[in-house]
């Protein structure tokens, strides 16, 4: 044996050490997901619609307005459902985050439930035209769409999958899909 090699040259590295394992999403968190996302969609369908009719009762126009453009607090939901689907996708990063936090589920509940508030708020209240300035006789009616109500069932189902994943953490329940995977190899 030379000077030149060693015993340990053939081995290979070790192994790195092992990283905390990322705990999967549960079904709750698939459908917190999926209804924050419908959310952002149904944000911009029709939310109301409104004619214009003349004194003669025949519509002159019609027409139908989105959440934010009726509204223009809605533009928060919009940013609540941005930062939970945020929290949602970055949970293992917050938990590592040094000081006095909230929980992501604490986080979770907490966007979902305001976003819930704001949309019921805005599905509630409907948009009031502005007053006519003409010497013609105008009626304005506004009524409702489908967006609003889309809407509203979405913010719906995030709150309440929100909730129940933050009731299943603090009860130690939690089953994710790794864990799920190892449940049925083992058995």
């Amino acid at each position: 044996m030379t000077s030149d090699t060693s015993p340990y040259q053939h081995l290979p590295p070790p192994p790195p050490p092992p990283m905390a394992a990322a705990r999967g999403w549960t079904g709750s968190d698939l459908a917190t997901g999926g209804a924050l996302v419908v959310l952002l969609i149904a944000l911009f369908l029709p939310w109301f619609s409104g004619t214009v009719s003349a004194g003669s009762g025949t519509p002159v126009i019609s027409g139908t307005g989105d959440g934010p453009a009726s509204h223009g607090y809605l533009w928060a939901v919009f940013v609540l459902a941005i930062v939970a689907l945020i929290v949602l996708v970055a949970r293992d990063a917050i938990a590592r985050v040094p000081g006095n936090l909230p929980s992501s589920e604490q986080m979770l509940v907490g966007a979902t439930g305001l976003a819930l508030l704001l949309t019921i708020l805005g599905v509630a209240l409907k948009p009031f035209p502005a007053a006519a300035t003409s010497s013609v006789l105008l009626h304005f009616s506004v009524g409702w769409s489908y967006g609003g109500f889309v809407a509203l069932v979405a913010a719906l189902i995030a709150f309440v999958a929100a909730f129940r994943a933050g009731e299943a953490v603090r009860s130690g329940r939690r089953m994710t899909m790794p864990s799920l995977r190892d449940r049925g190899t083992t058995a």
